[in-house]
């Protein structure tokens, strides 16, 4: 699904294009990106830096395009597939979506270091895509 075909469904809405913006969201998940490797801190606390570093740049990426997100957040990952080449990663930017919900509605714990690191890998992986698409 394309990002016009996500926008017909209404689950992107049009926005006017801001590099300013764009470029404040890189920044921003390169300084949560830089504290989710802090290994003094504890492991929720380094997964919720995580999750807001990849969420970060999946709207920074949408913001390039000229989108935001209707009201669901997990669009944004959903979004990553086209248009920075993510293939099998976006299902687990959508799971981490759903782990942050478990503990930010649910009060659930997160104790699973496999899977902060592999989001911590994947959020490498779009600070180095991401910020090409400003060319």
């Amino acid at each position: 699904m394309t990002l016009k075909n996500l926008e017909r469904i209404k689950l992107l809405l049009p926005l006017e294009k801001s590099e300013t913006e764009f470029v404040h969201l890189i920044e921003k998940a390169r300084e949560l990106h830089t504290d989710s490797i802090r290994k003094e801190l504890s492991i929720q606390s380094r997964f919720q830096l995580a999750y807001e570093a990849s969420f970060a740049l999946a709207l920074a990426e949408l913001r390039w395009h000229g989108y935001r997100p209707s009201g669901n957040r997990y669009v944004a990952f959903q979004a990553l597939s086209h248009t920075v080449e993510l293939g099998s990663e976006v299902a687990l930017l959508i799971k981490a979506h759903g782990l942050r919900n478990e503990i930010e509605y649910d009060a659930e714990p997160f104790d699973d270091l496999k899977f902060l690191e592999e989001l911590i890998a994947i959020n490498e992986i779009l600070l180095d895509r991401v910020p090409l698409l400003q060319g």
